[in-house]
């Protein structure tokens, strides 16, 4: 027993002692540290025109995060600061924790716990909830047996509206919670978002929009006649159909180099049927993208000249060595997706960067034209839909598609994940937030990063994205 007590004691000193040591501050070093010595579009972002407004950013947020005191603060302070760079990809996210709500102990742990108790809350008696007109951001929104919530103004730094709960499904919110938090941006009806997940966790995201009710991708107007919205409606599963006796349709929610096996699967079933009819509609909406060699097969149906591919550098730093030697133990352990000729590619790699110069960049690809061969197929007209969740590699084939003479863009602009790739992940010391970091840079594209590839033919939300594409097709 005794035993027992002192063992007890040690471990409370122990987490008092780590809890003391966890500041914000800590996790804001580290940050800025590694996005000076890694960030590859550090010098592109930090220029002789932005300098002293990072210098003063920094120094404001510093001085913030000795008084923050929680995690979620700390989070959307060390956010401020990620976000300062025009780098999608590189961003900071908090870690998810899954909380059984039927679990009564888990419950009440939960319901005590600084992370719930700390959330912001607004009395119902001072929230209004009126409808508004669909095009207004005021009003009462609905998430379909979840949660239902009034946005109403609340001007602070770093917001203009938010969404106060009015009732959830789940006990893990209460009314008058703040669910979200809006920023109006320079585009009409177009907000930066801070929203707290089912388990209060922090999400970010740069392009929350009203288009006719719905807001970001998930909210609906209660007035609405019907909670659709087309530009998401999609699930997440490979997919090949024939629609009729001329048009073919592929689903590819990934081209993830973990699920190259799949991929080829999927290609190996469908490409036989798809040469045989004139018409592809190739549907990549919510893919994020991945390897860009599981974009490649598509050339066959997308191709008709000389595709200008652009110039790519690799920052090296220890630290992004570090990465890459991650990735190429694991793509020799994953035999499954990763051939011997990915392996030795990944192998050469990573000795190159090793002999080069620390702090500089070395070329991986010069730009020029690709040129492909492939023998003759049915196919005359591409159509790719695509929407805001397109990234990266599923950009990639978006860029090649538009140098084709019998492809169509369809959808919204896509997520502007283009301009640095090769994406690392680091945890931080305190808060244990996930940082990613780039490691390359490409010269031409970093014009769309943020921005994203603009469609040939906007679609809208009268009715679905597949048929207003065969719509299209036929035209």
């Amino acid at each position: 027993m005794k035993n027992l007590l002192t063992l007890s004691l040690l471990l409370l000193t122990y987490l008092s002692f780590a809890q003391e040591q966890c500041k914000c501050s800590k996790d804001l070093d580290f940050v800025i540290s590694y996005y000076e010595n890694n960030l590859p579009g550090f010098k592109d972002n930090v220029t002789s025109k932005t300098k002293a407004t990072y210098a003063s950013l920094k120094t404001n947020l510093i001085e913030e995060a000795n008084k923050v005191s929680t995690k979620n603060d700390c989070y959307k302070l060390t956010l401020q600061y990620v976000e300062f760079f025009r780098d999608n990809h590189s961003s900071i996210y908090m870690r998810s924790q899954n909380i059984d709500e039927n679990n009564e102990e888990e419950l009440q742990q939960f319901l005590t716990s600084e992370t719930y108790t700390s959330r912001e809350t607004i009395p119902l008696e001072k929230v209004d909830q009126k409808q508004y007109p669909i095009d207004n951001i005021l009003g009462i929104y609905e998430i379909k047996n979840a949660y239902t919530v009034a946005v109403i103004p609340s001007k602070t730094k770093l917001r203009d509206y938010v969404g106060v709960i009015l009732d959830a499904k789940t006990k893990l919110w209460k009314k008058g919670q703040v669910k979200f938090e809006l920023k109006k941006t320079a585009t009409p009806n177009e907000f930066l978002a801070i929203s707290y997940l089912k388990n209060h966790a922090v999400k970010y995201e740069s392009r929350f929009s009203l288009k006719k009710g719905v807001l970001g991708d998930y909210w609906f107007k209660t007035s609405l006649n019907s909670y659709v919205n087309h530009a998401i409606d999609i699930p997440s599963t490979y997919d090949f159909k024939t629609i009729n006796d001329s048009i073919s349709y592929l689903r590819i929610p990934t081209f993830s180099g973990k699920r190259t096996a799949k991929i080829d699967s999927l290609y190996k079933a469908s490409f036989d049927k798809i040469k045989k009819q004139p018409y592809l509609i190739i549907d990549v909406r919510n893919n994020g993208g991945g390897s860009d060699s599981n974009v490649t097969p598509l050339l066959e149906f997308i191709y008709t000249n000389k595709i200008k591919t652009d110039k790519v550098d690799l920052y090296i730093t220890k630290d992004n060595i570090k990465i890459w030697e991650s990735w190429y133990e694991d793509a020799k352990s994953d035999t499954v997706n990763f051939d011997k000729d990915r392996v030795k590619w990944f192998e050469k790699r990573v000795e190159r960067m090793k002999k080069a110069k620390l702090n500089s960049y070395i070329s991986v690809s010069k730009g020029g034209r690709m040129s492909r061969r492939f023998k003759p197929n049915a196919v005359k007209k591409v159509a790719i839909i695509y929407n805001k969740n397109c990234a990266s590699s599923c950009e990639t084939l978006l860029f090649w598609a538009k140098q084709s003479k019998k492809t169509i863009l369809v959808g919204e602009n896509s997520g502007g994940y283009v301009g640095y790739g090769e994406v690392g992940a680091v945890r931080t010391p305190c808060y244990n937030f996930t940082l990613t970091c780039t490691s390359s840079r490409y010269k031409k594209q970093r014009a769309y990063e943020v921005i994203g590839i603009a469609p040939d033919f906007y679609l809208n939300n009268q009715k679905s994205w597949i048929d207003q594409t065969i719509d299209l097709l036929k035209e």
